[in-house]
């Protein structure tokens, strides 16, 4: 059976202040209003994830928070592994891991580079192929016949 797994990058977030740590940053007005947006076109659209997973970090669950609400969705779940790590191999096999529990449709909300390696990784290219923009929705295809992803679409908030 295919799964659909939807990658949203957070939206705009404040820019860091001195003393203040990159964990920390919250979502300004524009990116509330950008997850609005997100969950206006997931409405649209009829995409709906019966899993929502999100990074711990303030800007990255805020977002999730947003759309979820918005779009009616079932409440978030963190998993740490989606906080900046860089780390695309480990990121990969923890997502491997997951795949086989994942429901038909799930979105995972997190934050650049780690979402643009994640996906090259899933597609196949060991470096990243394309850069996320804030508040973008991307949808992979998991084929599990052919255990491989298929690049569906991916949408910046602004086009939605």
């Amino acid at each position: 059976m295919d799964k659909y797994l939807y990658f949203l990058r957070h939206a705009t977030a404040e820019v860091i202040r001195p003393n203040q740590l990159d964990i920390d940053r919250c979502l300004i007005e524009k990116g509330r209003l950008q997850a609005r947006r997100v969950a206006a076109f997931m409405q649209r659209n009829a995409i709906v994830p019966e899993a929502v997973f999100s990074s711990p970090y303030p800007r990255a669950a805020q977002t999730a928070a947003i759309v979820r609400k918005e779009a009616g969705l079932p409440a978030e779940q963190e998993l740490e592994w989606l906080a900046l790590t860089t780390d695309s191999q480990f990121a990969y096999q923890q997502l491997q891991q997951l795949l086989a529990e994942l429901p038909t449709h799930a979105l995972l909300v997190g934050h650049e580079p780690d979402l643009s390696l994640l996906i090259g990784s899933l597609l196949g290219s060991e470096n990243m192929a394309f850069k996320i923009k804030k508040a973008s929705l991307t949808c992979l295809c998991y084929q599990a016949d052919q255990n491989s992803f298929q690049l569906e679409w991916s949408i910046p908030a602004k086009f939605m």
